[in-house]
């Protein structure tokens, strides 16, 4: 009796170590981190002066997180900048007053370019000729250079940022009336002077008189 209970013990013992190698050597491997890829529908905006919204796609694969993220305050992204698999990025692009410009919003590690062209062609860098006429004072020189900058302050109102270095006039602001194609504003030198003018069609140029106490003349500018 003694004899077969041995035996059947041991026989109990190999029996649960041929399960517990069972076990072990069906036991199902860890699966692999999928890779994650990512692909644009594009990669440039192209944006007119005046602003507006644009809009792409982002293909990914399923539980592949990415982010978009702009890089300039004039390109704002209103969709979530956190999103997982498909998804779309929506932008703004707000109204450019001066010189065309770029901006780069990047999305999952790739970039897009924001290419905003300029907006009203009267903002931006200007510079021109002031001449002279009759009755203007003998200190005054006869032609003088200018430069400066036009740009937006509000929905209907501008300025001008002039430089006159021969008469000592260095980055004064000036409030500009902009009425159409009419472009005035007052500068003191001697006496407050009045310029008017009349931009050209494409308003990169522009052309007209001013006037002071008893001197007039001309001036003209053009974009730089």
């Amino acid at each position: 009796m003694r004899t077969l209970s041995l035996i059947a013990l041991l026989s109990a013992l190999l029996g649960i170590v041929a399960c517990s190698e069972e076990r072990v050597s069906t036991s199902n491997p860890l699966s692999p981190t999928p890779t994650c890829t990512y692909s644009l529908s594009s990669t440039s905006l192209n944006i007119a002066g005046t602003g507006g919204t644009a809009s792409f796609t982002v293909t990914a694969g399923s539980g592949c997180a990415w982010t978009a993220s702009s890089n300039s305050p004039f390109v704002t992204i209103t969709s979530s900048t956190s999103q997982t698999g498909n998804g779309t990025v929506n932008v703004t692009i707000a109204e450019n007053t001066g010189e065309p410009r770029t901006a780069t919003i990047t999305v999952a590690g790739q970039s897009v370019n924001v290419n905003q062209a300029a907006g009203d062609q009267l903002y931006g860098n200007w510079s021109g000729t002031i001449t002279k006429g009759a009755g203007c004072p003998a200190a005054l020189p006869s032609s003088v250079q200018w430069t400066g900058t036009f740009r937006r302050t509000g929905a209907a109102s501008s300025e001008l940022v002039i430089s006159i270095p021969s008469v000592g006039i260095v980055n004064q602001v000036i409030p500009v009336i902009v009425n159409g194609s009419s472009v005035q504003f007052f500068v003191p030198i001697d006496t407050l002077y009045t310029f008017n003018s009349t931009l050209s069609p494409d308003r990169r140029s522009l052309s007209g008189t001013f006037a002071g106490g008893s001197c007039s003349g001309t001036w003209s500018g053009a974009r730089s």
